[in-house]
């Protein structure tokens, strides 16, 4: 099973490249993929921000908080279909997190990761997952991840 991890979906979701084509060709060659709520998480926001800046030009978090308020969600459901699209059309499996408070500091600590990466490193551990395809190559410093592409 592959995780992956945020970046890789929002490259392949933006057609960003040369990182679109390399995960779409990991996309159709490998079957069995996983990611965490975490990674979720993540994708989901960076997409809104995305879209707030370029169609609402909104550049800080509080305005968008202001706007979610007054507004809600509509004007991001193509970042949330998109998001749920992907993860149908590939039978993706959705992880709960992992760990604890102890392993994530401990994770943080021992390889100088964010938070964020620490959770999503510390759930492939839980889950037995030994292979992420990301671009960040602070994955690289965990033992028990194999790094692709």
């Amino acid at each position: 099973m592959i995780l992956l991890d945020t970046n890789a979906i929002v490259y392949y979701l933006h057609r960003i490249e040369p990182y679109a084509s390399k995960v779409k060709q990991i996309l159709v060659e490998e079957k069995d993929f996983a990611v965490s709520l975490r990674v979720i998480d993540e994708i989901i926001f960076t997409l809104m921000r995305l879209d707030a800046l370029r169609k609402l030009n909104i550049k800080r978090l509080d305005q968008l908080r202001e706007y979610i308020r007054k507004h809600g969600v509509k004007e991001f459901a193509n970042a949330l279909n998109d998001v749920e699209e992907l993860i149908e059309e590939l039978g993706i499996i959705v992880l709960e997190d992992k760990g604890s408070l102890g392993e994530l500091l401990e994770i943080m600590r021992n390889y100088n990761l964010l938070p964020g990466d620490a959770l999503i490193a510390i759930t492939a551990r839980h889950y037995g997952i030994d292979t992420i395809l990301t671009f960040d190559e602070d994955f690289k410093k965990i033992p028990w991840l194999k790094v692709i592409p």
